[in-house]
């Protein structure tokens, strides 16, 4: 077989296929090119979800005559001139491969004039193939439309999706990619109806709110040149993948699994295996330790350091997690609908009004009836424990985790020790007022909670001392859990436990950490040895650490249908108001929900 020169055709078709698979790519790359050309004003439309057609125009610097004609060459950029460019680029586009792969593959028509010139350009062509250039007149900017993508490969044209698929697409990465340029305005209309609308604003907080409607926790941390900027979700607000988390890398929209696995270990062990939180991840980092050039779509990208990465990612969503402690706001969902109409803000004010007043008037004298120590949550030794811990993380530490000067992103005025306790219903849940709305508390995932701080917190300052039991227990196991449990004994002996295998199939406690003192032990050993040790937790000790103890915590908490005392339930208030992340348990379920005075209304008509 005689190897042969492919003909320039063929070789832009290929590249259309690396380069723009749908309308959405399509879409991608001229607007990437619109905010490379200094554009304010983005509009975008589309035919059929853009596989009829689609045309973006913008206000951007526009181009004389021979550079129209010049751009739809392969590899003509002004962007890069030197092979040293690349490894400071600051533009979204640099290849000079996007108008000649899409004009490859479609009818393209051009029209555009500079800031200074008298008189624009049109331009048109046809499978890449120039067939018309003439002046036009035309305002300042440039106006690219797109027809018939693919229509000279039917192939490639067959597995397009639905229009209702591709505009999803197209809608999604618009408003992801807005983020990164809030002061920049877009549009996009389909068929005639505007789907969505983003007016500028002045930073990345104000643009997430017309993206994302949940309220947000806000990181931030630089370190070793890295700068990371996040906004993320609470945990009980996880979805099933990580569509919603939004990964920009000095302005560009990425995927990446090296900043993703951060995210999640940032949350500590309060997101499941496949649960993944909604939101933006922001990082600034000089050019020349990141390669942009490594992915046909520019959609992903290579650090030089990628462990430093990770941690300061890590870090810095660790720092915000820890001061999370709102509640979920109720009914409200946790990505912006994105379309034209004004989105609410994700945080709504409390009302200063007099009932506000007159409950925690209330609070305060309820507060001073009982000054005696709580049995369920107040002993002695937890509150030594809880006072040390809070005292080792100062309250100029936990205002600079989620600092923010803006109300979407600062950190509410909300404290657990201000709830009037009205009651406990269903068995699990206390029912309370703070200011102008009611509130719900799960006392198992609360108890949970500081459960896991004390033990987290024994462990580091290496307290956990096992309580001999009077009678050790025996547990009978299969082979397969006794393995899974010996395998991880030294953490299991360092969070307490004294376990000792008898048999293949049996082991035996002797000791258990104090907290579990009025449980079932077997059970909790039960739990432990029936999940399978993922293979490499080796390496991530600390996060088997975690979950260990996330297990313990849960068996050594009240459970549905405890009854608890008013005394009880102000002690746990007092002690969540002491510990890092009490707004979610150890697995990630919300702690406190919130249903405002208006949502009430409406559910019984009184706001019609």
């Amino acid at each position: 077989m005689k190897i042969k020169v492919l003909s320039d055709s063929v070789i832009n078709q290929i590249a259309a296929g690396e380069v723009v698979d749908r309308p959405s790519g399509v879409v991608r790359e001229l607007v990437d090119n619109a905010i490379d050309a200094g554009a304010t004003d983005i509009f975008v439309t589309l035919q059929g979800g853009g596989n009829s057609r689609l045309k973006v125009r913008d206000n951007g610097y526009g181009m004389a005559k021979d550079d129209a004609i010049l751009a739809f060459e392969r590899h003509a950029t002004s962007k890069v001139s030197a092979i040293d460019d690349l490894t400071g680029i600051v533009t979204m586009g640099f290849r000079g491969e996007a108008l000649a792969s899409i004009a490859a593959v479609s009818k393209v028509q051009l029209r555009t004039k500079e800031q200074n010139s008298d008189i624009g350009t049109h331009v048109v062509f046809r499978g890449g193939r120039l067939v018309n250039v003439e002046p036009v007149p035309w305002s300042q900017g440039t106006e690219i439309e797109v027809e018939h993508l693919f229509f000279n490969t039917p192939a490639r044209r067959k597995f397009l999706k639905s229009p209702k698929s591709e505009l999803a697409r197209t809608r999604t990465w618009l408003a992801h990619s807005s983020l990164s340029h809030p002061e920049v305005r877009y549009r996009l209309v389909s068929d005639g109806d505007e789907i969505l609308h983003l007016r500028p604003v002045s930073s990345m907080v104000e643009r997430a709110k017309d993206v994302f409607s949940s309220e947000l926790l806000s990181c931030d941390l630089t370190e070793g040149g890295v700068r990371v900027q996040a906004m993320v979700s609470h945990p009980g607000e996880a979805l099933s993948d990580a569509s919603g988390l939004v990964i920009l890398v000095n302005g560009r929209l990425v995927t990446d699994r090296v900043i993703l696995r951060a995210v999640r270990e940032g949350y500590d062990s309060m997101l499941k295996d496949r649960e993944f939180p909604t939101g933006y991840v922001a990082l600034e980092v000089s050019g020349e330790f990141v390669d942009v050039n490594v992915h046909p779509q520019k959609s992903e990208v290579r650090f030089r350091h990628p462990n430093q990465i990770f941690a300061v990612v890590r870090g810095a969503i660790l720092s915000g997690v820890r001061g999370l402690q709102r509640p979920v706001q109720v009914g409200r969902p946790s990505i912006a609908p994105l379309m034209t109409e004004s989105i609410p803000t994700a945080k709504q004010e409390p009302s200063s009004s007099r009932v506000g007043t007159e409950i925690f008037s209330e609070v305060s004298q309820s507060r001073t009836i009982s000054t005696s120590p709580a049995p369920l949550f107040s002993s002695e030794s937890y509150v030594r424990t809880h006072v040390d811990t809070y005292e080792a993380f100062s309250p100029k530490d936990t205002d600079l985790a989620a600092a923010s000067s803006d109300d979407f992103a600062a950190r509410p005025s909300f404290r657990f020790s201000d709830l009037r306790y009205v009651g406990q219903i269903l068995g699990c849940y206390l029912l309370c007022e703070w200011q102008d709305s009611f509130v719900i508390v799960d006392m198992h995932a609360a108890h949970e909670r500081v459960n896991y701080t004390h033990i987290r917190d024994a462990y580091s300052r290496k307290e956990l001392t096992p309580q001999p039991l009077l009678i050790p227990q025996r547990v009978t196991l299969s082979y397969e859990q006794v393995n899974n449990l010996t395998e991880q004994i030294e953490l299991i002996r360092a969070l307490g436990f004294d376990v000792t295998e008898v048999d293949p199939q049996q082991i035996e406690i002797r000791a258990v950490p104090s907290v579990l003192s009025h449980v079932n032990c077997s059970a909790v050993i039960r739990d432990l040895a029936a999940e399978p040790v993922v293979a490499g937790w080796q390496e991530r000790v600390e996060e088997r650490i975690d979950h260990i103890a996330a297990r313990v915590a849960c068996h050594a908490s009240v459970r549905s249908g405890d009854a608890i005392n008013r005394q009880e339930a102000y002690a746990l208030f007092d002690q969540l108001d002491s510990v890092f992340m009490s707004g979610a348990c150890p697995h990630g379920r919300p702690v406190v929900a919130q249903f405002s005075r208006d949502a009430v209304e409406k559910w019984f008509g009184r706001d019609r």
